[in-house]
């Protein structure tokens, strides 16, 4: 079985937008997340770098700085050789990160970064970028990141942690910083990275964050987090290691019943310290059962290189679609919210009105879906799985399970087997962060026009989206002289 080809439950594609109140009037922690569809690529401005930033799927090595993590060189070299892509820091809040960096490398300005950019991609190594929000002067910092994407950059990753030198910024300056980038890179793919640890995801505004940006990447350091202090703080937080202690496992899933709520796909972090073996092996599993597609090392410079050939030897698994009776080019892209082009190009079709039933499409990255369709994962079983446990874990049944896979016998499994698991991982996620259902236009009041009463968390620039319009359109539609300013039960027309 080709183990770089999975399927994914449809629930991983859930249109998805947290709308979040401009004005912040409301509390904060009350705002829930509406779907938003997420915007698809658009012909690159004029500034940007011509690179082909298709999103295709490689393994990620972080870099830091130049000083720490070795000259460019070698680090081309080593990540070329292993199928891996790039994610280098680019700045911190306004600062390029020559300010930190005294080496000649240092990057110092979008030149620097499209120097780069033409650099790594020329030796086979796809460029990304990351950064440190810190949210003090969040048009500025939205400028900046804008402006590496420009410059090359294929996706670039926002680093937002509450430890020091890190978020400083509240939930308006949050928003202000994602309207920003949004309204400068409306297509451009976003991540936000955080410190995987229960408790500190309670301490940043990933709701807003969540807002406007295509993933989550937790930081998944186990390594880091076993020591005592942490362990009593995941007891108190709900979350017991298991006797094995503090492994990567325990780690992501603990940090994923936080952020399934959200609805966004992953892309975990691993800890680069670790020689690879059986955590690395048991914490790429287990991203790929929570539907991850690729996982990223922190960082180059103190990474064993067996991790390197781990990766290597496990490459990225990119999301299919088993296609069912009915099923039309057509109607799979309105579903994921691309177009027919995308899906033939990604899958080699070339006659677009030529479906098999149960053929596998590779799924546009960044797709959305709707529910009632019938996709499933690829798992493999570790030591101490059941399918009882499996069938837990994954919101099923073990009949279910045993019938997709043949099996006569549910309590003999192997370890190393593969089994299809349908409906994916659903952690059992927090009351208080789940996102809440959007709320539906009402009826029109002319055959153009939408008229919608605004619900708490809503504003203008989320509204836009939903309706595949503009904040200016609505603003002038309505009167409004004051974009960011909009009031629970007022009614807009929608144009």
């Amino acid at each position: 079985m080709d183990r770089t080809r999975r399927t994914i439950p449809r629930r991983r594609f859930l249109t998805r937008l947290t709308a979040v109140s401009a004005t912040l009037l409301l509390d904060p922690t009350a705002m829930l997340a509406p779907m938003r569809s997420r915007p698809q690529p658009a012909p690159p401005p004029e500034a940007r770098l011509a690179i082909d930033a298709t999103p295709s799927l490689h393994h990620f090595a972080w870099v830091w700085q130049f000083r720490h993590d070795g000259a460019r060189d070698e680090i081309r070299d080593v990540l070329a050789a292993h199928n891996l892509g790039i994610v280098l820091k680019t700045h911190d809040g306004t600062d390029w990160m020559s300010t930190y960096d005294p080496t000649p490398d240092a990057v110092t300005g979008p030149d620097r970064v499209r120097e780069f950019a033409e650099f790594f991609e020329a030796g086979g190594v796809p460029f990304h970028a990351w950064c440190v929000v810190k949210g003090l002067e969040p048009k500025a910092e939205a400028q900046i990141a804008s402006d590496v994407l420009s410059a090359g950059a294929r996706s670039l990753f926002l680093d937002l942690e509450a430890h020091p030198g890190f978020w400083r910024g509240t939930a308006e300056s949050a928003v202000a910083f994602g309207t920003e980038l949004r309204r400068l890179q409306p297509s451009a793919w976003l991540s936000t990275t955080i410190d995987a640890r229960p408790w500190e995801i309670d301490r940043i505004p990933l709701t807003e964050f969540a807002a406007f940006t295509d993933e989550i990447a937790p930081q998944v350091y186990w390594s880091a987090f076993a020591n005592a202090a942490n362990i009593a703080k995941y007891s108190q937080a709900g979350e017991d290691p298991p006797e094995e202690g503090v492994t990567p496992q325990f780690v992501l899933d603990a940090a994923m019943r936080k952020l399934r709520p959200f609805n966004l796909p992953v892309h975990p972090l691993g800890d680069g310290t670790v020689t690879a073996g059986d955590e690395w092996s048991q914490f790429l599993e287990q991203a790929f059962a929570h539907e991850a597609e690729a996982v990223s090392v922190w960082r180059f410079g103190v990474t064993d290189p067996s991790v390197w050939r781990l990766l290597k030897d496990n490459p990225p698994r990119p999301l299919t679609y088993v296609v069912q009776a009915g099923d039309t080019l057509g109607a799979l892209a309105g579903q994921w919210n691309t177009d027919v082009r995308t899906i033939a190009e990604l899958n080699g079709i070339s006659n677009v009105n030529l479906l098999s039933i149960g053929q596998e499409l590779r799924v546009p990255r960044g797709a959305r879906d709707v529910r009632g369709s019938r996709l499933v994962v690829t798992y493999t079983v570790q030591p101490g799985d059941t399918l009882a446990k499996l069938a837990r874990q994954w919101d099923t049944d073990v009949q279910t399970i045993a019938e997709l896979n043949g099996i006569k016998n549910p309590n003999l499994l192997s370890i190393g087997q593969e089994l299809r698991v349908p409906g994916g991982v659903t952690a059992a996620p927090s009351t208080p962060s789940t996102p809440s259902t959007p709320s539906t236009p009402s009826t029109p009041s002319t055959p153009s026009v939408a008229v919608y009463t605004v619900q708490a968390g809503d504003n203008l620039l989320t509204l836009a989206r939903r309706w595949g319009t503009t904040v200016d359109e609505i603003a002038r539609l309505n009167g409004i002289s004051n974009p960011n300013l909009v009031r629970i039960g007022q009614e807009l027309r929608i144009p």
